[in-house]
């Protein structure tokens, strides 16, 4: 569990959107980022487990930022970041294509669109 707070404490360290959106509100409500963004994550997660809509939503999380990563890591000099965004997409698209013939079964398992294999995405 040390692993995972220290990975999401790295995350929260580092320049970008989501950092900088929660920096923002955590200067106008005095509340630290890492509980805004805890806070973020449960409500995320609470949706993705009862909300509407929640399968499309897991398809966009799924879809949206490794497509951008992809794309950093075509523009990257290094060709070992291709080689992962290339395995990821080979095994979305494999994941898809054996989801598409066996969504009769897998409409039986709780919170299956929850924690489906397409929303692990690797480590770059």
């Amino acid at each position: 569990m040390d692993g995972l707070r220290q990975r999401f404490e790295r995350f929260l360290e580092q320049k970008n959107v989501a950092t900088e959106a929660l920096g923002a509100l955590e200067a106008r409500t005095g509340v630290e980022k890492r509980y805004l963004a805890a806070g973020a994550l449960a409500l995320l997660s609470l949706y993705l487990l009862f909300g509407y809509g929640a399968s499309l939503l897991c398809n966009v999380i799924g879809f949206v930022y490794p497509a951008y990563a992809s794309v950093k890591a075509i523009e990257s000099p290094s060709k070992e970041d291709d080689t992962v965004w290339l395995t990821y997409w080979v095994v979305y698209a494999l994941f898809g294509l054996i989801e598409f013939f066996s969504d009769l079964l897998l409409f039986w398992f709780p919170f299956y669109y929850a924690g489906k294999p397409s929303q692990v995405r690797p480590r770059s």
